[in-house]
């Protein structure tokens, strides 16, 4: 790896990872009620796995979840999520397939989530974050269906670095020929 390449990654490790944070910090959320029903952190630790791998995944991940109400239930939440998106996203980038689903590894955050509520005996908090992991996991994927549909290439930045400035060129099946 070119140091070009490295910086760029760390760059984009640390906004993603600071914008979470700063979400955390004031209380960016979209609530119903009590609940927290959107929550950004978990759009921007998603990006952070997809685009930089597991380790970027893991660092936006720690970012997300420090600042947080209960940092002891949503650090592992959003560490899991960042480490287990970014693995995914490298195994659908190896094997040519679909990079939305790769927002699927913000279930097994939820479920890590779970497993320390129950464990601190929190059970009335298990309904909300149940809930808003229905919501936040389609959301990303419908966030990454947008991405890649607005640049088929873009979660191939890293193999591009270097490269000179012509367009990647992607079959897309689903447009009309002319």
């Amino acid at each position: 790896m070119n140091s070009q390449r490295v910086l760029l990654k760390l760059a984009l490790i640390l906004c993603l990872g600071l914008m979470a944070m700063i979400c955390g910090y004031f209380s960016l959320f979209l609530r119903i009620g009590t609940a927290v029903v959107v929550d950004p952190r978990d759009i921007l630790v998603v990006l952070a796995g997809v685009v930089a791998g597991p380790a970027g995944g893991l660092i936006a991940g720690l970012f997300a979840g420090l600042p947080g109400a209960d940092p002891l239930v949503e650090t592992p939440m959003f560490i899991v999520s960042g480490l287990a998106t970014g693995m995914i996203a490298r195994y659908c980038l190896a094997n040519h397939s679909w990079i939305p689903s790769s927002a699927l590894g913000l279930g097994c955050g939820y479920v890590t989530a779970g497993l320390v509520l129950l464990g601190l005996g929190w059970y009335e908090d298990m309904a909300t974050f149940a809930f808003r992991s229905l919501i936040m996991v389609n959301l990303c994927i419908l966030i990454l269906i947008i991405i890649d549909s607005l640049d088929p290439g873009i979660f191939l930045w890293e193999r591009r670095i270097g490269q000179p400035d012509t367009p990647h060129p992607v079959e897309r099946l689903d447009l009309p020929v002319e």
